[in-house]
């Protein structure tokens, strides 16, 4: 009598164990979880693998520096006016194989106008040269701007400079100047100069 009661028992707890776990299924799949699907196996996913790619062209004005290596933004003042932000970009200018240093900074001055300005220096045993040519900034306004740089570095260095002179509006057109810049015997120089049709914005000029 008494192994029969043992039995009994036994019984009772294998279908409380297998209620417990039928019950805790249709909760999980009550509450959202995915039904189990014959096949699937119990374990964790590698990591996804992040890629980078390059940004696609939307048809949008870009300078071509990408991927700064640092990044600051600054106060401006009571004004509006000031440093707003400042990249830093590597790029190997001078074809030694060794990162040299472009400096974008942007330029408020609490009005609708603003511009960045560039600053290229090249590595030198641990120090940096400033070789930045007279002029490479921007000229920004709300219309149009009067002034932009585009950098390169396939298969070399190259900058390309487009500006107009200003007459009378901001969107009063006025003949363009296509300059291109690159990289000779320690300087940045202008090796080609084109004069280009009358635009108000020079951004769409660019390739």
């Amino acid at each position: 009598m008494k192994h029969n009661n043992q039995s009994g028992n036994a019984w009772f707890y294998i279908l409380l164990t297998i209620l417990i776990i039928v019950i805790g299924v249709l909760v999980y799949i009550l509450a959202g979880g995915p039904m189990p699907r014959t096949g699937d196996t119990v374990g964790t996913k590698s990591p996804t693998m992040q890629v980078e790619t390059m940004p696609e062209t939307s048809g949008e004005f870009t300078d071509g520096l990408n991927n700064p290596e640092s990044s600051e933004t600054f106060q401006l003042d009571e004004f509006g006016a000031g440093i707003a932000e400042r990249d830093i970009f590597r790029v190997d200018i001078n074809g030694d194989n060794q990162p040299d240093r472009i400096t974008r900074t942007r330029h408020e001055n609490g009005t609708a106008h603003f511009y960045y300005e560039y600053t290229i220096e090249i590595a030198d045993n641990g120090q940096f040269i400033n070789i930045t040519p007279n002029g490479f900034r921007t000229t920004e306004g709300p219309e149009c701007a009067l002034q932009k740089l585009q950098f390169t570095n396939s298969p070399k260095f190259r900058v390309v400079k487009i500006s107009r002179n200003w007459r009378d509006t901001w969107e009063t057109p006025t003949t363009a100047t296509r300059t291109v810049y690159e990289y000779q015997d320690g300087k940045i120089v202008p090796t080609a100069q084109t004069e280009m049709e009358p635009v108000c914005d020079v951004r769409e000029l660019f390739n």
